[in-house]
């Protein structure tokens, strides 16, 4: 009876292990499918140029980092559009204060290096808000969307940010209906 119930308890064990090994190689699979999901969702967004940054720090030139709100802290790139919209802490070149940067303008000279050995893409452009003022943005942003910013003007010193890529989805327009819907 003692060897039948030990018996009984390595069969037991045994097979609890079984199923913690399955479940945890089923565990597993499933990360490196979101992963290569999310991956392809970086890469269709840099690729057709309709993406977020969502800024979360900025590096000072001499050390230090202030934490940011992603929030009111972004860069959008919506084909032609582009909008730059962060806090500023440094050198400036003018007579106004300048506490942020505030730029709706359009993208030039956009080029997108691909370094896939490095697992990331490498974005140089050129924002110009609607006379003279252009400034120079770098992006350098890793497969999982992690990203750095720097940005670079003729009345503001060399500023370095990092944040994380959010793609903009397509829009489906819903067809207005004529008339009331009750």
């Amino acid at each position: 009876m003692k060897k039948l119930s030990i018996i009984i308890t390595i069969l037991m064990v045994m097979a609890s292990c079984v199923t913690t090994k399955e479940a945890r190689l089923s565990r597993i699979e499933l990360r490196k499918e979101k992963k290569l999901t999310e991956q392809a969702v970086v890469r269709q967004a840099v690729e057709s140029k309709r993406f977020i940054i969502k800024l979360s720090r900025l590096y000072f030139t001499y050390g230090g980092i202030v934490d940011l709100l992603p929030r009111a802290n972004y860069i959008i790139i919506d084909g032609e559009k582009a909008v730059i919209n962060a806090a500023y802490l440094g050198r400036q070149f003018d007579i106004r204060p300048i506490a942020g940067i505030d730029v709706f303008g359009k993208s030039m000279n956009y080029e997108l290096t691909n370094n896939l050995s490095r697992g990331r893409y490498e974005i140089k452009m050129k924002v110009r808000n609607g006379g003279s003022n252009t400034f120079d943005v770098y992006l350098t942003i890793s497969n999982n969307g992690y990203c750095s910013a720097s940005v670079n003007s003729l009345k503001i010193n060399n500023v370095t940010y990092s944040g994380y890529l959010v793609p903009i989805q397509d829009r489906t327009e819903i067809p207005l209906q004529k008339g009331n819907a009750i």
